[in-house]
């Protein structure tokens, strides 16, 4: 037992820790490299086959399912051109005139112009109750034409696409029958036939050679051979096919076929009466398999190689640190208290080192860390009294964006929205300063004016005049927001129209004078006298023991806190008579 436990014993408390590094990477390196093989070896050709029939399964209904997308816009056509009464009064009279047949051209001329038939060969509509010289641009007699297409009207073969040759050039069309009721729907008048160039709406899906992505083709109901790619091995499918299945219903399952080289994967929706099948040759499959081992192989050798570099470099770095950091303790030893701290990161090493170098230099880190504390405190209580206001704020401003959607004022009350998103995103930004450019506490002052407008129904009017000069100037956030806000809810309550607000800012020496006035109510003298009381008391803490309003108060000890005794702030008002605010502050 001793011998078992001397070498793991020696190498966790005796190997330097370079060493002992290394040699797990290099354990840990040999696991995964065995592991991985391990699992390709037994699970890798099953999951990858998996994969890729689940990925093909899947590239063929998508397939299929915008080829349904394509022929159910003609069905719609063909629905519109059939149901229209003016279109089946012609067809069903005996002898229409020529002004009747212009008509029924002008009505399937405009029906096709509203429906955008992309891929369309030819529409033609055969009267069976019209005399044979009675036609005109899109009717026909039946008895003139003579084409394979006609076997699928004898046989009553409607709204189902097939694939015929037409022409003198034996053009290949996909087309559909669709007959046309008397308008009492007692008898069938006519038949619409509608051909399409096969390759626009079985259009391939191609890959970036530019060679098909799959060996795919197209069956119809019956597994006859519609369209598609064409290689020898599919006719084992339609042997399969054949045997197994007369006819597939739209929404009947086809079951996968593995044939002597490769599997046949059919989609399941058919609701055209078609449905693609997809084939996976096996050395298609192998050759990716192959190609994939061999990447596994190479990148585990990369891995390996670039890991290995990282970790020389990586354990060099930690010996080097705690060389350093030993440096350090024997100098101490010696009785050399004058160190100095080393720039050696934020993790363990680091942390170890500011911890030491602050333990021997305790004394003016005492020293440091009370007078810190101080500013931190200080810094706590401002941003504290700045929190404050948001919640106050949001409330009033999500109730406006309530009434106007009650109202539904439903574009306005998008431009509060978004108006409001800003103001927030604004009062949440803090930094570690707490003060913003003039310009910026102006544009916020400027959104939250737009809101209260709207929720007041521009029953005040509100104008700035600035010195462009201080724009640049800095102040702390969301300080004129509450005077506006004091001004619009207690001096201009009551007020139905003339209300007013100016807000002017200008230099004066080496301060900015930022004045707000209105032509409001003005302030009770008990009130005011109260509110001047409250302004004097030089400790914030008395502040927030008064359950006071947020506002006035809340920025005059911001601003107190920020600037000290080089701000002022005075407040004129009679009662009737409006009030004025003027906040002096030094520029910064």
């Amino acid at each position: 037992m001793k011998l078992i436990r001397s070498p793991w014993k020696h190498y966790l408390y005796h190997t330097r820790l370079m060493h002992k590094f290394l040699f797990l990477l290099i354990v840990l390196l040999l696991v995964e490299i065995a592991v991985s093989n391990f699992f390709f070896q037994n699970n890798a050709k099953n999951l990858l086959t998996k994969e890729i029939q689940a990925t093909s399964k899947q590239f063929i209904e998508q397939y299929m399912d915008n080829i349904d997308y394509r022929l159910t816009k003609f069905r719609t056509i063909l629905n519109n051109l059939s149901g229209d009464r003016q279109i089946r009064q012609v067809l069903a009279n005996p002898s229409p005139t020529q002004a009747d047949m212009e008509q029924a051209d002008a009505q399937i001329r405009q029906i096709l112009n509203n429906q955008f038939p992309y891929g369309l060969y030819g529409l033609t509509f055969y009267a069976l109750k019209h005399p044979p010289d009675c036609k005109s641009i899109f009717i026909k007699p039946l008895d003139q034409e003579q084409a394979q297409w006609k076997d699928h009207l004898e046989s009553t073969d409607f709204d189902h696409f097939f694939l015929h040759e037409e022409g003198r050039y034996s053009v290949k069309l996909l087309s559909v029958l669709k007959p046309v009721y008397s308008p009492d729907g007692s008898e069938v008048t006519g038949v619409i036939k509608l051909s399409l160039f096969p390759e626009k709406v079985f259009k391939p899906v191609k890959s970036v050679d530019g060679k098909t992505f799959h060996q795919v083709f197209i069956i119809d109901n019956r597994g006859n051979y519609i369209y598609g790619e064409e290689f020898p091995e599919m006719e084992e499918y339609f042997r399969f096919f054949h045997e197994n299945y007369d006819i597939i219903y739209n929404g009947y399952p086809v079951a996968d076929y593995q044939g002597q080289d490769g599997i046949y994967l059919t989609s399941s929706n058919s609701a055209s009466g078609f449905r693609s099948v997809c084939y996976l040759a096996s050395a298609s499959s192998m050759e990716s398999i192959e190609k994939l081992k061999q990447t596994l192989i190479t990148g585990n050798l990369v891995l390996t190689f670039i890991t290995l570099i990282i970790g020389f470099l990586l354990s060099g770095s930690i010996d080097r640190r705690f060389s350093i950091v030993l440096g350090k303790i024997k100098e101490v030893s010696r009785g050399n208290m004058k160190i100095s701290a080393s720039d050696l990161g934020s993790d363990e090493i680091g942390i170890f080192d500011a911890s030491f170098t602050d333990m021997v230099n305790q004394v003016n880190r005492l020293i440091e860390r009370n007078y810190v504390a101080e500013i931190r405190k200080k810094e706590a209580e401002f941003m504290a009294l700045q929190a404050q206001i948001n919640p106050h704020f949001l409330f009033n401003s999500l109730e406006i964006v309530n009434s106007l959607i009650e109202v539904e004022r439903y574009q306005t009350a998008c431009e509060v929205n978004a108006r409001l998103s800003d103001l927030l995103r604004y009062s949440i930004n803090h930094n570690s300063s707490g003060t913003v450019t003039l310009a910026e506490e102006i544009a916020y002052m400027n959104n939250y004016v737009y809101i209260q407008q709207i929720r007041f129904e521009n029953k005040f009017s509100f104008r700035t005049d600035i010195d462009e000069r201080c724009l640049g100037c800095h102040i702390v956030k969301l300080v004129f927001q509450p005077f506006i806000e004091n001004s619009i809810q207690h001096g201009l309550r009551g007020i139905h129209s003339g209300g007013s607000i100016r807000f002017s800012v200008r230099m004066e020496g080496e301060n900015l004078l930022i004045s707000i006035e209105d032509n409001g109510k003005g302030m009770e003298t008990e009130k005011y006298a109260g509110l001047m009381a409250h302004l004097d008391k030089e400790d914030i803490d008395d502040f927030q023991k008064q359950n006071e309003s947020i506002g006035i108060l809340n920025i005059h000890y911001r601003l107190k806190l920020k600037f000290g005794a080089a701000y002022r702030l005075s407040i004129t008002t009679k009662e009737g008579q409006g009030m004025c605010t003027r906040l002096l502050v030094p520029r910064i």
